[in-house]
């Protein structure tokens, strides 16, 4: 994994991932889950998704703190359906400002 990231410019860090599944990626409250239960749920603050991306979420969060980076908000540029509904498939939108991306992605940059 280092090998890869020094190949594209990007930094590794190691941080412990014991909590991470527990642990709300929104809000930071810990909530006890049998393995069987696949979606996180936060009785805290509402917020919902797959228990993988939470983890994911909460990894990443570690490791900009290691780093003495912040978590920034996505910043969604483009999207396939209108503002108004109430989710849009990850699939169908294009987010900037990943520290690792050198070059912007073709989808992000056309014009017109």
């Amino acid at each position: 994994l280092e090998y890869k990231a020094e190949l594209y410019g990007c930094h590794v860090v190691q941080v412990e991932a014991a909590g991470t599944t527990r642990e709300c990626a929104s809000c930071g409250v810990e909530t006890a889950k049998p393995i069987w239960v696949r979606e996180h749920s936060c009785p805290s603050c509402g917020f919902e998704c797959d228990r993988d991306a939470n983890a994911a979420m909460n990894v990443l969060q570690r490791g900009f703190s290691e780093l003495g980076l912040e978590w920034l908000e996505d910043t969604p540029v483009e999207t396939a359906l209108p503002t108004d509904t109430h989710s849009v498939s990850a699939k169908r939108v294009i987010e900037t400002g990943s520290p690792c991306l050198k070059e912007p992605t073709k989808a992000a940059t056309r014009q017109g």
